[in-house]
């Protein structure tokens, strides 16, 4: 088999076009601009007008981020402010409660002052005691303290907190003792007005309200004044508060008025009492 032997074929001359002339017309095309351009300054304003042009679709890539970030600071200055009020709020309800201290002691130091006041007026010894069960029996109110026999306590100690007068001791065990108020029916004292003019007996009721069931009509007395032990026999010291004339009501006999009198205090008004003992 006789072998093909390929020949090739010599180009003398080539039709196609050179890649020499563009680049050297192309290059000098470049300098010319950038000639022109160093001396006009058309390439800062062509940036000019393509920014502007790319402003509106820089602004919507953006937005979403933009967002997304403003969102986070709006969230964490939330929080912040969340915070902030929280702590203030810590802050007020520890004020208050500092403040309902500092008014509890208060009070306390009041209490303490009254009983010194009344330990001078009394001029006896006076026993603190603490109210452990206010009751009824058989409809007479009755209030039992925690102070006894063991205490010295003896029936007829009069009982008192330092808004007045409460009533008296009127049984006595070893730990405990039983107190008829000065509203009981069963209960009288012997009183004398604020004006120093006026003497009578206050009795219990029976109800929340006292009386003097008859006082002379030429009595100068009237609403809003008010009766303090007299001291008249020995049990109940001079000058303890009873309570203020709220009426004064004519009775059947012209020459008698029945005068209303509401206490200054009551067994409830306080949990603590004070007694004085009683030699009688």
């Amino acid at each position: 088999m006789a072998k093909k032997t390929g020949t090739k074929k010599l180009k003398l001359f080539n039709t196609q076009a050179s890649p020499i002339l563009p680049f050297f017309l192309l290059l000098l095309i470049s300098i010319s601009l950038m000639s022109f351009d160093h001396r006009n300054h058309i390439n800062y304003d062509i940036k000019q007008y393509i920014s502007a042009l790319n402003a509106p679709i820089k602004f919507i890539i953006n937005t979403p981020s933009t967002i997304i970030q403003n969102l986070k600071i709006y969230l964490s200055d939330q929080e912040t402010l969340h915070k902030k009020i929280q702590s203030q709020k810590n802050e007020i309800n520890l004020l208050l409660l500092n403040a309902q201290k500092l008014q509890s002691l208060e009070n306390e130091n009041e209490n303490l002052r009254k009983i010194l006041q009344i330990k001078e007026i009394v001029k006896k010894e006076v026993i603190i005691a603490e109210i452990v069960l206010p009751n009824q029996i058989n409809g007479i109110p009755q209030v039992i303290i925690n102070k006894g026999a063991k205490d010295n306590i003896k029936p007829g100690s009069a009982v008192m907190n330092n808004q007045g007068l409460i009533g008296q001791v009127t049984q006595v065990n070893s730990n405990s003792s039983k107190i008829t108020p000065i509203t009981s029916n069963q209960f009288a004292v012997s009183a004398i007005s604020n004006k120093g003019s006026i003497n009578g007996i206050i009795s219990g009721t029976g109800n929340p309200l006292l009386e003097i069931r008859q006082l002379p009509a030429y009595e100068s007395l009237a609403i809003g004044d008010y009766f303090l032990t007299s001291g008249l026999g020995g049990i109940y010291p001079r000058g303890i508060k009873i309570g203020k004339v709220t009426k004064i009501i004519p009775t059947y006999n012209t020459q008698f008025n029945r005068i209303i009198i509401t206490p200054f205090s009551s067994p409830l008004s306080f949990s603590e009492v004070m007694l004085i003992r009683s030699d009688k």
